[in-house]
């Protein structure tokens, strides 16, 4: 948990800056039906920082930054005129345009580097483990700029992005969509094109779910947003995946989440509504998992592993005795087995780092043993799976049968009254 702690709370920090800033940016785009310029100006801002790469500039030089706020603001330009002739072409038609144009120039600038590969995959997730305090510091500060001038200039953006005919001024837009900009030149470096994109959209579109006024929306939106990052973060340490996208995953289920709970709540209250999906969803769950253990017993069934992890006897119930010790035995044998296969490992990774490598000889029996080691393991899990499996077959009938009939039962009343209501009105 403290090693957790000191690697991520530079990185969440960063997400709760990322999500504040981003969060009113995307209460203005929704307004302004420009859902996809983000997408846009972080590509556009990308194309920059891929053009002073070819240059020789380090990916967070203020070189790089430069060449990729020049060419943001140029892109500022072009969508503020944009919404001028967007009267015969529809606006997000342009910035489509804009998003396509941008990224093929930025294939063809870093196509002919020998790192080219590794600079796409550094636009798409960014880099914010990386982070450093002096990084945090310099985000905070530009974002805290772009805030103090927002609110000062609250009314004229505000009105220029909820006036019902679209009319602005150019110079309004202009000036939001360089500020803007600067937002997305920033987060790019940090994040990557496709969780600033998450960071502007999803949060605000959670907020526009539930409130009305711009406050309340960006307020719960950075709520959402935090949490979402907080979630995303734990799974990346925790499975070891990529961070930028596992925090757009979790960007995307807490969006699922605020949609099911705006459904469930539009009608009825929404205790009843979530009573209702889970009587209907542990009905289905029941009958699957009745049918399956039923017709595939020997196969994986997750309801009935679910409950052996936490009641381990259950599948020795289903046993006799000697079967029940022989499972006992198997499970113990794999797990030691296995532990000391990840023991040696570790004693040969421990000592590459520790500066004292092994000997080729000492490699190659270390290697034969872990070899060993893991081998016996998979002879074990495989007489533990036979135990399981001859339980199954003896559960299909003792449970399989009954769990498949009283999921019916429970689907019953729900679909019963509607059935017979629909016959009685015909006849």
């Amino acid at each position: 948990m403290i090693d957790a702690l000191q690697l991520l709370w530079i990185p969440f920090v960063a997400a709760v800056l990322l999500t504040g800033i981003h969060t009113y940016l995307g209460i203005h785009v929704l307004a302004r039906n420009v859902i996809f310029v983000d997408l846009a100006l972080a590509q556009i801002a990308a194309l920059g920082a891929s053009v002073a790469f070819i240059l020789g500039y380090p990916p967070q030089s203020v070189g790089a930054f430069a060449y990729s706020l020049a060419a943001t603001l140029a892109g500022a330009v072009l969508l503020a005129f944009s919404r001028r002739v967007s009267t015969r072409i529809p606006q997000e038609t342009l910035i489509g345009i804009v998003y396509v144009v941008s990224a093929a120039v930025a294939l063809l600038v870093v196509d002919k580097s020998p790192q080219g590969a590794e600079q796409v995959k550094q636009m798409l997730v960014g880099s914010i483990l990386t982070m450093t305090p002096a990084d945090l510091l310099k985000l905070a500060a530009i974002y805290t700029s772009i805030a103090i001038l927002h609110w000062l200039l609250r009314r004229p953006f505000l009105a220029a992005s909820f006036a019902r005919d679209g009319a602005a001024h150019w110079g309004w837009d202009f000036l939001f969509y360089a500020l803007f900009g600067v937002v997305v030149t920033s987060s790019v470096a940090v994040a990557g094109v496709l969780l600033v994109f998450s960071f502007l959209i999803i949060p605000a579109v959670i907020g526009v779910l539930f409130c009305t006024s711009v406050r309340g929306r960006w307020l719960l939106g950075c709520l959402a947003g935090s949490a979402a990052s907080a979630a995303g973060l734990a799974a990346s340490f925790a499975w070891d995946l990529p961070t930028g996208a596992a925090m757009v995953c979790a960007f995307a289920l807490a969006l699922v989440l605020a949609g099911s709970v705006r459904w469930m709540g539009r009608t009825a209250g929404i205790g009843k509504r979530l009573l209702h999906s889970a009587h209907i969803g542990g009905a289905a769950l029941l009958i699957l998992s009745g049918a399956w253990l039923v017709l595939q017993p020997r196969a994986d069934h997750p309801l009935l592993d679910t409950v052996e992890v936490v009641w381990p006897g259950a599948r020795a119930v289903f046993l006799s005795a000697e079967q029940a010790r022989e499972l006992a035995e198997a499970e113990l044998a794999a797990t030691q087995d296995e532990a000391e296969a990840a023991r040696l490992n570790a004693k040969e990774r421990d000592s590459r780092w520790e500066g004292a490598p092994l000997t080729d000889e000492e490699l190659r029996r270390l290697s034969s043993y872990v070899q060993s080691f893991n081998e016996m393991a998979k002879g074990e899990r495989f007489v533990a799976r036979e135990m399981r499996n001859r339980a199954r077959a003896r559960q299909r009938w003792v449970l399989g049968i009954p769990a498949l009939l009283i999921g019916i039962a429970l689907l019953f009343p729900r679909f019963g009254p509607g059935i017979r209501g629909t016959a009685l009105t015909r006849a």
